[in-house]
């Protein structure tokens, strides 16, 4: 970094509200779901106020059944400048989707964004975990990015198809 110029630092959120609770945890009932509630009421319109006070953009990544349920301040996130990257539908880990099962939930997140006005960039697993059709889907589906996997810290990390994992003998 020269002396000119400041860090620069990726500030992100999942915005998962009640998905996570309905589609990761199966839990639809009233306390868990107050839990996301909070977040899509008081937590996220808290933390935009802060953002807006110290001129600092974000990203959110939102489900679509976040959007379909709280399509205000979705569009408050919008409007605001922060981008909104694809995080599933109803919170599903694509780990044990069949590939057809995983297009679906692409896309139905995909028309809750455009309801928002957004064409997303980015995407993050809901499960932080992607299933041997992730990389090629999110390729298809035009993506520029996926923010799920981290083996490195500055740059880029380039997804690959076709890696094979050995346990007796060195990664291929």
């Amino acid at each position: 970094m020269s002396q000119n110029s400041s860090p620069t630092v990726c500030l992100t959120f999942d915005f998962d509200a009640m998905s996570v609770w309905l589609g990761s945890f199966g839990a639809g009932t009233p306390t868990p779901l107050s839990r996301g509630e909070f977040g899509a009421r008081v937590g996220v319109p808290r933390i935009l106020r802060l953002l807006a006070r110290e001129q600092i953009k974000a990203t959110f990544y939102i489900p679509g059944h976040t959007i379909d349920s709280f399509p205000e301040v979705c569009a408050e996130i919008r409007d605001s400048g922060h981008e909104i990257g694809h995080h599933g539908y109803l919170h599903e880990s694509p780990v044990n989707l069949d590939e057809q099962h995983e297009r679906e939930v692409i896309e139905k997140g995909l028309g809750s964004l455009q309801h928002i006005g957004v064409t997303p960039k980015g995407y993050r697993s809901p499960g932080w975990d992607l299933s041997p059709n992730s990389v090629g889907l999110l390729l298809e589906y035009g993506f520029v990015y996926d923010s799920s996997m981290m083996a490195t810290d500055y740059q880029p990390y380039w997804c690959r198809r076709n890696d094979i994992p050995h346990r007796d003998r060195a990664h291929e």
